[in-house]
């Protein structure tokens, strides 16, 4: 019995529903359609804004990478010598570089763990997937997790 009046329930609440929806004249539909074309021509404008300033952003960025690099490749020549400092700006790694050489080429690391023994200070640097591994402040190795 329940069940059968939440049935007939349901059929005159659909019943109420359809009848209570409204149906849209061609005026109102062109109105509308037309709206929607408005703002679609709107949307397109600001897009194609939006893509111009995108792109004097990204020339702009390129430009400042640039200088940046110029700038940190003149330091790091000061602070280590011509070769050293070349090295570093172009990312390179090498057993024998310092944590500071490391810490100025890649930035700092995502976390440091130090173990301090009686034969040496060690250090593990982690980027990532790459960890690398110092005794006594002198990279002897990495190894990149696959």
């Amino acid at each position: 019995m329940k069940h059968k009046f939440i049935s007939v329930f349901f059929l005159l609440a659909v019943g109420v529903f359809a009848q209570n929806k409204t149906v849209m004249n061609a005026e109102e539909l062109r109105a509308q359609t037309d709206s929607l074309q408005n703002l679609k021509t709107r949307l397109i404008a600001q897009k194609e804004i939006l893509n111009s300033e995108i792109d004097s952003l990204r020339e702009v960025s390129s430009e400042l990478d640039v200088k940046l690099r110029t700038a940190l490749r003149k330091v790091y020549r000061k602070r280590y010598g011509r070769k050293i400092g070349d090295r570093i700006i172009d990312k390179q790694i090498w057993k024998g570089m310092t944590e500071r050489m490391l810490r100025d080429s890649w930035g700092e690391p995502d976390r440091i763990t130090r173990n301090k023994e009686k034969w040496g200070l060690f250090t593990q640097w982690y980027y990532g997937k790459i960890t690398f591994y110092f005794k006594d402040r002198k990279l002897v190795d990495w190894e990149e997790k696959k």
